[in-house]
């Protein structure tokens, strides 16, 4: 919070427009606003414009199709901390216990937790259609409780946006001036073998008509469906 309102120090008044202000990841020692700051803040636009690059579709795209195409009081469960904004943008949530995410920490908690949302939707018997969204770093490590999820036969969707990349960790390397950390590119993983290992049904989808498909076609299943999906590699700023 602290490098924020020194840049704001000496002002009378900040004005905020279409952009989440304040959404901090990381903790940094200091105050929201400096004394004597007044904030004006005016929400996002939904339906802000959103690009692709060299033919990748973009995270704000898939985003934005899965909003179009969910059905009625689906809830999302994420854990893509590099793409929040664009989700957020692109993902009003609207409806009250429609939206589980968590605040820091409890790296790889997305796929349990949304295979227990899952689960408790059916035996409440208010059946309601989960989605996870998920990075494919973020995949890694519980990524057994897939396998649960199959055994149970949950009609769930997971989103798996690959940038083969683990973005957020980068995001905190240039934070904390350590450029170059090993270990944050992960090129190679076949999503779709794993989450079919693990008795899935599992496709890699690159377009948006392939997409929709995909999506309409989840929810007719009887075991988990896995998509995933390239996207455009962005390291977002922290602070």
């Amino acid at each position: 919070m602290g490098p924020l309102s020194d840049k704001l120090a000496g002002h009378d008044v900040a004005l905020v427009l279409g952009a989440p202000v304040f959404r901090y990841y990381p903790y940094v020692a200091g105050p929201y606003l400096p004394p004597g700051l007044r904030l004006l803040h005016i929400s996002d636009d939904p339906a802000a414009a959103t690009g692709d690059s060299d033919g990748v579709l973009s995270a704000a795209q898939v985003f934005t199709a899965l909003n179009e195409l969910r059905p009625d009081h689906a809830v999302l469960v994420e854990e893509s901390p590099s793409n929040l904004p664009d989700l957020h943008t692109a993902w009003p949530v609207t409806e009250a216990d429609t939206f589980y995410t968590f605040a820091s920490g409890g790296l790889g908690w997305d796929l349990p937790a949304a295979v227990g949302i899952a689960l408790a939707e059916r035996d409440s018997g208010r059946s309601r259609p989960v989605i996870a969204v998920i990075g494919d770093g973020s995949f890694q490590y519980s990524v057994q409780s897939i396998w649960t999820a199959a055994r149970l036969r949950l009609p769930m969707l997971i989103v798996v946006v690959q940038n083969s990349e683990y973005a957020i960790l980068k995001s905190f390397a240039r934070l904390e001036q350590a450029p170059g950390v090993p270990g944050l590119d992960v090129p190679g993983l076949d999503i779709v073998s794993i989450a079919r290992g693990y008795g899935c049904d599992a496709a890699r989808v690159a377009d948006l008509d392939t997409l929709k498909q995909a999506v309409t076609a989840a929810w007719t299943k009887q075991v988990p469906t896995v998509l995933e999906i390239p996207i455009s590699g962005q390291v977002p700023p922290l602070v």
